[in-house]
């Protein structure tokens, strides 16, 4: 059984050898843009790194017998240029990346009605109206959503995860510590994370297309169900539909709430302060390498 009347010629064609292919042969089509949220990312971690720097020095200069008033001024020109750089690199960073979830989303879609409307009578017949209106609309969104705010937070947080592994042994060998403590367990929290939310947001996928289903199914029938008399009926039904959603909505939500990275990072913080502090006593580093590495 043939599932396509006809076909209707693109002016490219994506790799459908697999998802990640496809995702990859939309993506490479905005090559500069990818190259824009890769460089704004790292410009952006590796100027924020360099703010408690500045600010370092300016409290050496503030502490200083006299005060160092120019080495002050000095430092805070440092901070306004650094931060006025900065947020050129994170506007491009997320212009690129907001092109880039819109272009997907556009070319997503054309791509999927192109094949929608090549299909076969046949094939609409045995397709539920209410999960292809569900894949045509919300799920295309979702896919937008993927690289922006998705991807483009992603790539952020991976350039501020590695970051601090350069700027701390600069400051002293030691505090290196904290950082790779944090990355490994970020590490494997966030594995464990993923793995219990992936079936979660796939169930939630999963019953918003069973809910559009019974809905179109009422609203096209509607005069048989009427007919009939089974609006209470109808209405039990689309009920048990979003219930299940808003269960499976509810289920997504809890796990997302534990998680424990962000409690990680506050531990890390407090610990990170603790040796800092250590060291400083020790002589090993002064007030101003306190600042920065906490900054």
């Amino acid at each position: 059984m043939t599932v396509s009347e006809f076909a209707i010629s693109q002016s490219w064609q994506s790799d459908q050898r697999g998802p990640m292919r496809w995702i990859l042969s939309h993506v490479l089509r905005n090559k500069r843009y990818v190259l824009s949220i890769l460089v704004g990312a790292l410009g952006n971690a590796a100027l924020a790194a360099a703010m408690p720097i500045f600010i370092g020095q300016a409290f050496d200069a503030v502490t200083a017998s006299p005060p160092d008033l120019r080495g002050v001024g000095i430092a805070a020109g440092l901070v306004a240029g650094s931060q006025l750089v900065r947020a050129v690199f994170q506007l491009g960073r997320n212009m690129s990346s907001e092109l880039i979830g819109q272009r997907l989303e556009r070319d997503t879609r054309q791509e999927l009605y192109t094949s929608l409307i090549g299909k076969s009578m046949s094939f609409h017949d045995l397709q539920p109206t209410g999960e292809v209106m569900a894949r045509a609309t919300n799920d295309v969104r979702e896919v937008n959503l993927m690289f922006n705010p998705g991807v483009n937070l992603v790539v952020g947080s991976a350039n501020f995860l590695v970051m601090p592994l350069f700027v701390a042994p600069t400051i002293h060998p030691h505090l290196i510590v904290a950082p790779i403590a944090y990355l490994l367990a970020y590490v494997i929290t966030v594995r464990a994370y993923l793995r219990q939310l992936q079936p979660a947001t796939r169930r939630v996928r999963q019953e918003f297309g069973r809910m559009n289903t019974v809905l179109a199914e009422a609203i096209e029938g509607i005069e048989t169900v009427k007919g009939s008399a089974q609006e209470e009926r109808e209405a039990s039904r689309f009920l048990r539909r979003v219930t299940a959603w808003r269960d499976a909505y509810v289920t997504q939500g809890d796990i997302e709430a534990f998680f424990i990275p962000m409690l990680l990072l506050g531990l890390v913080q407090a610990a990170g302060l603790l040796h800092s502090l250590w060291l400083f006593r020790g002589g090993a580093i002064g007030v101003s390498d306190v600042v920065a590495f906490n900054g």
